[in-house]
């Protein structure tokens, strides 16, 4: 009996040892988010709670993949999806799960409330409903190679309207927005804050300055870094680990003053998550000062990242207090009010319409494009205001655009009137040669 009983207990001495919590993460951010997040976390988690986690994470690829995924999981009304938190992906990806009711109430403690306030220069920080919560912000600027301006005689940007200025042309390197979600935000900018026919003039010079259009949003931060560009449009957290990780005597990012948006970037608990509690301690630790600190930090600092710069905006005002004069960028989003509210319903509304008028008129047509623009600047020290009009007229009235958008799902009418801009913008360009 005694034997027994001691066998009994060692058992259960063994089991505990290596009992292990778990939490499953759906994400789409990059590698180095998880390598600097999870190693740290599961050191808090040991030393906090004196049980060791499981951390699994799970991408689809990419965070229209994550949404598709997880829309599977919760197929024919269950009632969980089998992972307990969503991490990335931008403000509107989070309205959208929260409509359909994938995401799960969570409110956070009093004291790491009162470090995460509502809003930041006018932007929520969280939804009303407290089923997400910005975990960074991120905003969009030009990113370029000090090294390279100077080398060029070239001035350094202050705003978008600058990169459309023909000193630039063949230095700045752009990514089709049919492949970016970050390009098509910046042109969506661009649009916003210039209005429809001055912004498509700015969105077609700068195409003319253009060196090419690449399938993806890394490759044009790649061209800088390497000094084969010059400048590119950028979101901040791309440009600013290259800053961290190079230096600022190398490397510059601009945030057009007036014209810069900030998009919060948001986690949330998913519904029926199997590991509930283990997914708030995560979320929690991610809006703590000391985690948060990891994303303004450069690499190797102390308290800041281990293997890379993350380079992203923070939403813990005592993380932005506690490194004041260490960060990578002197940017503090709870001080600086000039940041401007992008109307994410029209956007997310006009997108795909959007993208295929810019790849069409831009992008598939960019030789015939840039021919032109080099014969309306070329050896000019005065440009005529009227051919650089007509070189940027847009391919249609605003008007007429937005009549488009509920006409596109039909494919008859997409591909038909597709062809039709390609040919009209490819007959505009050639007679400006």
């Amino acid at each position: 009996m005694k034997s027994w009983l001691v066998a009994s207990i060692l058992l259960c001495s063994s089991v505990s040892a290596w009992a292990k919590d778990t939490l499953v993460i759906l994400s789409p951010h990059r590698k180095s988010i998880q390598e600097e997040f999870v190693p740290p976390f599961t050191e808090y988690y040991k030393k906090t709670y004196k049980t060791e986690v499981d951390v699994q994470w799970l991408d689809q690829g990419g965070t229209s993949d994550d949404v598709r995924f997880l829309r599977a999981k919760f197929a024919n009304g269950k009632k969980s999806s089998g992972v307990d938190i969503f991490w990335g992906g931008g403000t509107a990806t989070f309205m959208e799960l929260q409509r359909d009711g994938f995401l799960a109430t969570f409110k956070l403690p009093a004291s790491l409330k009162a470090e995460v306030p509502e809003k930041a220069a006018g932007i929520p920080l969280y939804d009303k409903t407290q089923t997400w919560y910005a975990s960074a912000m991120s905003s969009f600027g030009v990113f370029f190679n000090k090294i390279i301006m100077k080398m060029d005689g070239l001035p350094e940007p202050k705003t978008w309207q600058d990169l459309g200025n023909p000193v630039y042309r063949g230095n700045i390197s752009l990514t089709d927005p049919r492949r970016s979600g970050s390009a098509n935000t910046m042109n969506a900018i661009i649009l916003q804050t210039m209005g429809w026919d001055k912004g498509w003039e700015l969105l077609t010079t700068i195409a003319g300055n253009a060196r090419s259009f690449t399938h993806s949003s890394s490759d044009p931060i790649k061209a800088v870094v390497s000094g084969d560009a010059g400048l590119a449009m950028a979101i901040d957290f791309y440009a600013l680990a290259k800053i961290g990780d190079l230096g600022p005597k190398n490397l510059g990012f601009l945030l057009p003053q007036g014209q810069s948006v900030l998009d919060p970037d948001p986690i949330a608990i998913l519904k029926g998550a199997p590991n509930r509690k283990v997914a708030e301690r995560f979320v929690e630790y991610v809006l703590s000062a000391e985690a948060q600190k990891l994303l303004l930090l450069p690499k190797d600092a102390p308290g800041g990242p281990r293997h890379s710069s993350l380079g992203r905006m923070a939403v813990n005002t005592r993380a932005y207090a506690e490194t004041e004069g260490k960060r990578i960028s002197p940017v503090n989003p709870f001080t600086q009010k000039d940041f401007i509210m992008l109307d994410l319903e029209r956007a997310t509304k006009m997108q795909r319409v959007f993208n295929d008028l810019v790849g069409a008129t831009l992008v598939d047509t960019h030789d015939d494009l840039r021919k032109a623009w080099t014969k309306i600047v070329r050896g000019k020290k005065k440009i005529d205001p009227a051919q650089v009009a007509a070189f940027g007229k847009p391919a249609l009235s605003e008007a007429e655009f937005m009549q488009l958008v509920d006409k596109w799902d039909d494919e008859v009418v997409r591909n038909k009137t597709i062809n039709a801009w390609v040919s009209a913008s490819r007959e505009k360009y050639k007679s400006l040669q």
